[in-house]
């Protein structure tokens, strides 16, 4: 009778045993889930619906759900290979006025007009003078877009011409500034770029800064986002 006593007290122990370690596990999944999915969205408080930023590389839009304001899915930006710079031929070269005739066409006069110098809306947003980023220098603003989002931009110039960037660090989307003359440094965890091409030179970030197309237009600087 004892022994059947002490084998009933036995099983109702290993059950309460494994209902524990069960809900032990969920809470350590939950939190493990919770945590990656932070770690997935922009540190900075989505404010507006509309409102955009750029993390780890990718876009992040604003918008409203269940009543709350929270980041959507973020969109992988385009990777820029190259940096453009204008040429010469996107201004037309004068063509010759043509000699008077007893038959003149219209055709030499409209014909220019088909490739007329862009204006510089056309080139991108506007986001500093030219004079702001002498050559061996850095500096890091802020550009607006047409939707009103606020977008860092690191800019940087050396012998090769101006480069510019996103300023936020892609380990934790903190906003970089100048170190020296050819470097980036996340003020947070001190994760360094270089100001050449945005590659990742010290940690904790895994890459480099996301590049965006840069001009310079009658001492202006241009960036297309």
């Amino acid at each position: 009778m004892a022994r059947g006593r002490w084998a009933g007290y036995c099983f109702r122990m290993s059950i309460r045993r494994r209902d524990l370690i069960v809900g032990l596990f969920g809470t350590a999944l939950s939190f493990i889930a919770g945590g990656a999915f932070a770690a997935d969205t922009p540190l900075i408080k989505c404010t507006r619906v509309g409102q955009t930023v750029i993390y780890r590389n990718q876009k992040f839009t604003c918008v409203k759900k269940a009543g709350k304001l929270v980041w959507g899915k973020g969109v992988p930006l385009p990777v820029k290979s190259a940096t453009p710079t204008p040429s010469a031929s996107a201004t037309p070269a004068p063509s010759p006025t043509p000699a008077p005739s007893a038959t003149p066409t219209p055709s030499p006069r409209t014909a220019p007009m088909a490739t007329v110098t862009p204006t510089p809306s056309a080139q991108g947003i506007k986001v500093a003078s030219s004079a702001d980023v002498t050559l061996g220098g850095s500096k890091v603003v802020t550009a607006t877009t047409s939707t009103g989002a606020r977008i860092p931009i690191a800019l940087a110039r050396d012998s090769k011409g101006l480069h510019a960037f996103s300023a936020e660090c892609p380990h934790a989307g903190y906003i970089v500034k100048p170190q020296g003359s050819d470097e980036f440094i996340c003020p947070a965890h001190n994760s360094l770029f270089s100001s050449k091409d945005g590659a990742v030179l010290r940690g904790p970030a895994s890459y480099g800064l996301g590049i965006y197309p840069v001009t310079e237009i009658g001492g202006e600087i241009f960036v297309t986002i």
